[in-house]
């Protein structure tokens, strides 16, 4: 119940109570009064009365008995002579044993009164003895108990009940307000008091308001905080009650499941991965799990795991996570394991084979030299792949900032040049290094194999009395070296894949020229690491040009 309420009915009770213990008390106030001046008239009647009948025995006393005023001579011998209310001859009891008649007797006068248990009326008497020392005169009058006097002033009092209750419901209602109104104002404003006593009450409010503002300051500083983590959370965050409804999701897990935003939606409306409902409802079972979702592009893994609270199930949490580039490097690194294998194992086989001829004799004294030529060879290739895989592992690392350096790009291709000059005119290649001085940062030894290998890729793939060009240009504050030759060109369907690990677009002319499969993929590797971009332009028959962009310093 409300304060406001209570109080207005406490008020009512009290006034209702107030009124029927005043109405009890008048009434009873009233019979005793009106007893009390009936006792006092009925000493006056009988004054009246002695005098009356003693002037004239004959009186009737009838203006006595209009006022309900009973008149009774009694004589000596206790008999009725006169009796105004009737005849003496209708009552034969003695008299003289009435109290006021034996008071009268003794004392001049008397009273007293008796009481009717059937008919609820007492009957109240005086008696005065008269000048002849013989006769009494006696008079009595009969008034109705309190209960009686009460039970006439009840639809008065009803009336008076009913309209002090409308009036006190009107004041108790507004009193009501003038009493709430200004505990209201003080929990609003606790240093507004308007009772004294209610200060201490105040000062608790204060303190707890200050507490309470403190806690939700914290909690919406952990609530935002956690909104930010979410927001900026490259996985995917899904939150769903055990009824499947969504709960909460963060951009990254709208965008992975291609969802739309909407505050509270069930798993349905949400999304129509058959994967992840499959993941959801395991976990609502209780049981973590996980499982991957494959899109047009992108491979998504789900991890969903239920949320206890108090030992209680309470939902499913559900973690998304874009392992794309995880199964493309597992894929990688598991074909480039593949490739190292069969790389490896072919020039070992053929060291094996000639190494064995040569131990059992079966190779003749004349072919042993011819062999022992193949087996160096092979090994030298041998050591080459090995030391241009030693060198793949060594740039998947980052570099280190101490041996960054600013390097004259034109600087490191005209080197270059120099260094492959013997090796392009025993190939019958004519090579050059032209153009402007471009600086970048960078580590210069990687710059120098960067461009080194382009050059000989593109000695190697080219053509009797071709030719190698390194330009070096400035544009738009980037520095650009584009290596071109008059080769033999790369096939489109090729072009997309020649920067992958042992990738050969012809796998017999790489033997031929000694190429191990792994120089353009260490040329991607060392641009990456300096963030430089690199494009390949090339037409079969005609030639190719790779460009390499770095930014200018």
């Amino acid at each position: 119940m409300k304060l406001k309420r209570k109080i207005t009915n406490k008020m009512l009770l009290v006034g209702i109570i107030s009124i029927l213990l005043t109405a009890v008390s008048t009434s009873f106030a009233f019979g005793y009064f009106f007893t009390e001046q009936t006792k006092a008239d009925l000493k006056t009647f009988c004054q009246i009365a002695v005098v009356d009948y003693g002037a004239n025995s004959q009186s009737g006393f009838e203006s006595f008995a209009k006022n309900g005023v009973r008149v009774t001579i009694i004589d000596k011998n206790g008999s009725v002579v006169l009796d105004n209310m009737g005849t003496a001859q209708t009552n034969h009891e003695n008299h003289n044993d009435r109290i006021e008649v034996i008071q009268a007797r003794a004392n001049g006068s008397g009273s007293g009164y008796r009481q009717s248990e059937t008919i609820g009326v007492t009957s109240y008497y005086y008696a005065q003895i008269m000048d002849d020392g013989e006769q009494v005169v006696r008079v009595s009058k009969d008034i109705g108990s309190y209960l009686v006097i009460f039970g006439g002033l009840v639809p008065i009092i009803l009336f008076i009940i009913a309209y002090v209750f409308l009036v006190c419901l009107a004041f108790s209602s507004e009193a009501t307000k003038t009493l709430i109104n200004p505990i209201h104002d003080m929990v609003l404003n606790p240093e507004k008091v308007t009772y004294e006593e209610l200060i201490p009450f105040a000062n608790i409010i204060e303190d707890q308001n200050r507490k309470i503002k403190k806690q939700i300051d914290k909690l919406h500083w952990e609530k935002e905080k956690i909104s930010a983590l979410m927001a900026n959370m490259s996985e995917g965050f899904v939150l769903f009650d055990m009824n499947k409804n969504v709960l909460n999701a963060n951009d990254s897990a709208l965008k992975m499941l291609n969802a739309s935003k909407i505050k509270v939606v069930d798993i349905n409306s949400f999304s129509h991965n058959d994967v992840l409902k499959k993941v959801v409802d395991k976990a609502v079972c209780g049981e973590s799990n996980y499982s991957d979702i494959k899109t047009k592009n992108r491979e998504i893994q789900i991890s969903a795991s239920p949320v206890y609270y108090d030992n209680k199930q309470n939902g499913v949490i559900c973690i998304l996570m874009d392992v794309t580039e995880k199964r493309k490097a597992e894929n990688i690194r598991s074909e480039f394991t593949a490739n190292v294998s069969h790389e490896l194992k072919t020039p070992l086989t053929s060291i094996s084979g000639y190494a064995e001829m040569i131990e059992t004799g079966l190779a003749k004294p004349e072919d042993v030299k011819g062999f022992a030529h193949k087996i160096s060879k092979e090994s030298a290739r041998l050591v080459t792949l090995i030391g241009d895989i030693i060198r793949l592992s060594q740039l998947e690392g980052p570099i280190e900032q101490k041996q960054l350096y600013n390097i004259n790009l034109l600087s490191v291709a005209k080197e270059c040049c120099e260094d492959l000059k013997i090796h392009a005119e025993k190939r019958g290649v004519e090579i050059s290094a032209t153009g402007t001085d471009a600086v970048i940062c960078g580590d210069r030894s990687l710059i120098y194999e960067l461009v080194y290998n382009l050059c000989d890729n593109a000695i190697r793939y080219n053509k009797p009395q071709g030719t190698v060009t390194a330009n070096v240009s400035v544009e738009d504050n980037k520095a650009i070296i584009k290596v071109t030759d008059t080769g033999i060109g790369i096939k489109k369907e090729h072009q997309s894949r020649v920067f992958e690990r042992f990738y050969r677009v012809d796998k017999s002319r790489s033997k031929e020229t000694g190429g191990t499969g792994l120089g353009l993929a260490i040329v991607k590797y060392i641009a990456e690491q300096h963030n430089g971009k690199i494009m390949l332009e090339s037409k079969e028959g005609e030639g190719t040009q790779i460009t390499v962009t770095f930014q200018k310093v």
